[in-house]
């Protein structure tokens, strides 16, 4: 018995260490800082003086939808005509995409970590998304949801991840998210983040909600 509560203390530590190091690296610096990198890139590619790259439009801005695929983990995301790359690879471990001008900061990353093999995932996803319904009771959240996804695998039904999304309260000054987590076959924890500032977020949500449901994992 002590060893089952042990674990399973070791699995909340372990979502209650997620969610901090989650929320500190898709915090308000680090958007602006992805927000900074992408502008003054873009002013250098053009010859623009700094103060003139917030409005400048980036020329890698798609005329239409894009579907792009990570085929390490399997998984496919949408991109709307209008948004651009701005750093990362989708094919790699870490991607920005933003709508141009990017002054209006509506943004999607991803970025992910492998855990180990034995890591309870099923106990961190259950703790994550009881966390993140508690957090509507006080105002933090305005939704939470689990969300699995299966499909076929050497002809036999399973389950392809295990996850969560939550979608954020705004709070003036700062980023306003959704937020979908999941953990694959291969203990792959991957974080895919659809976000604005707060005041620009309703404007945006159309979009942001767009390409957080079109994520799809495949086997």
């Amino acid at each position: 018995m002590k060893k089952k509560l042990s674990f399973f203390a070791t699995a909340l530590a372990c979502s209650a260490l997620l969610a901090g190091c989650n929320a500190a690296s898709v915090g308000q610096s680090a958007l602006n800082q992805a927000v900074n990198s992408a502008m003054l890139a873009a002013a250098g590619a053009a010859g623009v003086p700094s103060e003139s790259a917030a409005g400048s439009a980036s020329a890698a801005a798609s005329t239409s939808a894009v579907t792009y695929t990570n085929t390490d983990r399997h998984f496919s995301f949408t991109i709307p005509a209008g948004w651009a790359k701005q750093n990362g690879d989708p094919n790699s471990e870490t991607v920005l995409f933003m709508i141009e001008p990017i002054a209006k900061t509506c943004s999607f990353q991803f970025h992910m970590t492998r855990m180990q093999q034995d890591f309870p995932a099923e106990a961190s996803v259950k703790a994550s998304l009881d966390s993140a319904k508690k957090d509507i009771a006080i105002d933090k959240n305005l939704s939470a949801k689990r969300r699995d996804q299966s499909g076929m695998v050497n002809g036999k039904q399973v389950k392809l991840v295990r996850g969560w999304e939550l979608t954020e309260k705004g709070k003036a000054g700062s980023p306003q998210r959704i937020i979908y987590q999941v953990y694959d076959r291969q203990n792959y924890y991957i974080n895919m983040m659809a976000a604005a500032e707060t005041e620009q977020f309703e404007a945006c949500r159309p979009a942001l909600q767009q390409i957080i449901d079109s994520i799809k994992f495949g086997g």
